[in-house]
C-alpha cells in the first residue's frame, strides 16, 4: 500500500511538474548552462514517470504481464535515473559553487556524452548482467534482491553508495560553509544579495540527495549485510520503500516552478 501511495504521488506530482516546467521553459527560451541541465532532467523524469504505471500494475495485481525484458528494464530504470540525476544535480551544485561559465556548445556536449555513455555502454552492461544469474517465475518481477549476495552485486553496490556518501558530504560541507561565510558577511539584508540566493537555492539539490537518494544508500548497507536473515522479507519491503523514494525527486520540477531552486 505504501508503495503504491508513493508512486501513485510522483506519478500525479512529476507529470504535473514536467507539464508546468516545459511550458515556462518554453516561454522563457533561456539558453543557460543551468537551463539546459534543467531540461535534461525533464527528459530524465519522464522516463522514469513512464516506467511507473508498470510498476503500478505489478504492485496491484502483483502479477507481472509484460514480459521478463520490460522487467528487467523496469528494474533497472530507477536505478539509471537515480544515479544520473545524482550526477546532474551535482553539475549544477558545483557550477553555482564555483560559479564555472561554459559555453552552450560545451554544455551541449558533455551533456550528449552522459546520455551517449548511459544509453551505449552503461544500460547494456546493466541488462547483460542484471537479473540474469538466477531463474525467476516468469509472472513475478523486482525479485533480483535474489542477487544481491553475488560478489560482482556487493561490489558495485558498496562503490556506488561510498561514492555518492563521500561527494554527497564534501559538497554538503563546502556548500553550508559558503553559505555560512555569506550569510555573515551580508548581515541582515542577505535576501536582498543575488550571490547569497544562488548558494541558497544551490542548496535544494543537496537537501534533495539527502532526502531521496541517502536514506535508500544508508539502509542498502544494512540490507546487503543482513539479507541473509531476512526470512520474512521485512528487511526487503523497507529495501522497496526506500527504493520508491529515490523517484520522489521527480517532484522537484514543482519547487522549481515555485522558484526554490530556479
Amino acid at each position: 500500500t505504501i508503495l503504491i501511495i508513493l508512486y501513485i504521488i510522483n506519478l500525479a506530482g512529476g507529470t504535473l511538474g514536467i507539464i508546468m516546467m516545459s511550458h515556462q521553459l518554453f516561454q522563457r527560451r533561456s539558453q543557460s548552462v543551468i537551463t539546459i541541465i534543467i531540461i535534461n532532467l525533464l527528459v530524465l523524469h519522464t522516463f522514469m514517470l513512464l516506467s511507473i504505471p508498470f510498476r503500478l500494475s505489478y504492485y496491484i495485481l502483483w502479477e507481472w504481464k509484460f514480459g521478463w525484458f520490460a522487467c528487467r528494464l523496469t528494474s533497472a530504470i530507477i536505478y539509471l535515473h537515480m544515479y544520473t540525476t545524482f550526477v546532474f544535480y551535482m553539475a549544477i551544485i558545483i557550477i553555482r559553487l564555483f560559479r564555472l561559465e561554459f559555453r552552450k556548445c560545451y554544455t551541449t556536449t558533455w551533456m550528449g556524452a552522459v546520455w551517449l555513455v548511459g544509453a551505449l555502454v552503461i544500460t547494456p552492461v546493466l541488462l547483460s548482467y542484471y537479473g540474469t544469474s538466477k531463474t525467476y517465475h516468469p509472472y513475478k518481477c523486482f525479485q533480483f534482491h535474489r542477487e544481491i549476495q553475488e560478489p560482482y552485486m556487493v561490489i558495485s553496490n558498496y562503490c556506488l553508495i561510498g561514492i555518492l556518501v563521500a561527494v554527497c558530504a564534501v559538497l554538503t560541507i563546502i556548500q553550508l560553509m559558503v553559505i555560512c561565510r555569506l550569510a555573515v558577511k551580508y548581515w541582515p539584508d542577505i535576501n536582498s544579495h543575488v550571490e547569497f540566493r544562488a548558494q541558497a537555492k544551490s542548496f535544494f539539490f543537496i537537501l534533495i540527495t539527502l532526502v531521496c537518494f541517502m536514506p535508500h544508500h544508508v539502509f542498502r548497507v544494512y540490507y546487503i549485510q543482513n539479507y541473509h536473515l531476512d526470512k520474512d522479507h521485512r528487511l526487503l519491503t523497507y529495501n522497496e520503500i526506500f527504493l520508491a523514494l529515490t523517484t520522489m525527486c521527480c517532484l522537484d520540477m514543482l519547487c522549481f516552478i515555485a522558484g526554490a531552486a530556479h
